[in-house]
């Protein structure tokens, strides 16, 4: 187990099983050193990063950054990053063709899910209307809009238009006609979820219950800030 400076815990991997098999996922933290700048931010990512990279037998340590900004892992290995104040999380996939990972300790407004949920994720997924399971399924949101970062055509960019919905004990999300299967986890004081893309579809992409949950939220008043 890792264990940050405000003492949350990971598994050092996480298995996802699909359809077409099973993803094997890296998880690496790293603290952020004081007095907790931007740069040692980006410092403490890249300590994750390579050792993520490395636990996952890649011989390259190092990212670059692609034209938006996003980091450029090696071929063949799909990751993601997120940090927050005090704590970084990387996440390898080798042979995935997309991995998200996100990270939320602020507690969010319950007002948000208005734009981050729709009717039915709404009633299926944040039955009890609490803050703490809007915090999960925003991290959710994060991860799968990483993992299908590739798509802009299908959510335009914005994170809270990826669609969730539960089948079985597994989460899914979509993206136009592109899924990821989501794990997400919370605590008293913070949110985590790793999302990877999948190539096939699940078995119930086309169920009638499965298209309720596809659609669109409903958007009011202006739009929120991509992070909280």
């Amino acid at each position: 187990m890792n264990a940050g400076p405000a003492g949350p815990q990971f598994c050092d991997e996480l298995l996802l099983h699909g359809p077409g098999g099973s993803v094997r996922v890296v998880v690496e933290t790293a603290p952020v050193r004081p007095p907790r700048t931007v740069a040692e931010q980006h410092r403490a990512g890249r300590l994750a990063t390579a050792a993520a990279l490395r636990r996952a037998g890649s011989r390259v340590r190092t990212v670059g950054r692609r034209r938006d900004g996003a980091p450029k892992f090696p071929p063949g290995i799909a990751g993601s990053l997120t940090h927050t104040e005090d704590l970084a999380v990387a996440a390898v996939a080798p042979g995935a063709r997309g991995v998200g990972v996100d990270l939320e300790p602020r507690l969010p407004e319950r007002r948000l899910h208005r734009f981050l949920l729709n009717e039915e994720e709404r009633a299926l997924l944040w039955r009890d209307g609490d803050r703490a399971g809007l915090r999960r399924l925003f991290a959710a949101k994060e991860a799968a809009f990483k993992a299908l970062s590739g798509y802009r055509g299908a959510h335009g960019g914005l994170f809270w238009r990826v669609r969730l919905v539960l089948f079985g004990d597994q989460l899914w999300a979509r993206a136009g006609d592109q899924y990821a299967l989501v794990r997400a986890a919370a605590a008293p004081d913070f949110a985590f979820a790793v999302a990877v893309r999948l190539d096939e579809p699940p078995p119930f992409a086309n169920s009638p219950r499965t298209q309720r949950a596809w659609r669109p939220a409903t958007e009011r008043g202006p739009q929120p800030p991509h992070r909280l």
